[in-house]
């Protein structure tokens, strides 16, 4: 995730806003070459509109957790283009073209969306969501590496923040590392159980 230096990832409403310097945008497509597939949720997708771009020749696959297909039939870029985009919903399984929906449940289960995925053979998955999806993961134990990238832009309230979690929790830095644009820390994720 990349946040403001007071705590939104998002600006009013949803609003992207770039918050990503240019050695950590790097990073983050190194992250996503090396990933076997991309999660976000479907907020993203009608907020932000992402291609969830790649280098090279990679071949990672966009993954949409969207349990009612609220996106299903519109004209967003990450339902376009030659990589897979993989669908998590809560109603129907199927191929069409490069799009493939996985019905995960009723309602929908994200431990089970994630045995599915694990059975198809994604193994390293990035989750790029917002704060629904990226609390989701973290509440339930399923993030292994955490990294926040907080840039040096103070954004205007109202905006979306950070996950938050039910009571204080102390040492949960790994690591600091100070990149041009802002700093980036690798967060234990066991502190938002």
């Amino acid at each position: 995730m990349a946040q403001s230096l007071n705590g939104y990832i998002s600006g009013p409403d949803g609003r992207r806003v770039a918050l990503s310097s240019d050695e950590d945008w790097k990073r983050v497509l190194s992250l996503r070459e090396k990933s076997d597939g991309i999660i976000i949720g479907k907020n993203t997708v009608i907020l932000d509109d992402p291609e969830l771009k790649v280098g090279g020749n990679c071949k990672s696959a966009r993954i949409v957790i969207d349990p009612r297909l609220t996106i299903d039939g519109k004209n967003y870029k990450i339902l376009h283009g030659e990589r897979k985009t993989l669908i998590l919903n809560e109603m129907k399984d199927g191929i069409f073209g490069n799009i493939q929906y996985i019905k995960c449940g009723t309602p929908f289960d994200l431990a089970k969306s994630l045995e599915i995925l694990y059975s198809m053979g994604y193994r390293n998955l990035l989750v790029e969501g917002g704060k629904i999806t990226a609390e989701s993961f973290l509440k339930g134990g399923f993030v292994d590496e955490m990294y926040v990238f907080i840039a040096s832009v103070i954004l205007e309230d109202g905006g979306i923040r950070m996950p938050a979690v039910s009571s204080i929790r102390r040492n949960a830095v790994k690591r600091i590392t100070l990149i041009n644009g802002g700093i980036l820390l690798n967060i234990d994720p066991g502190e938002w159980k």
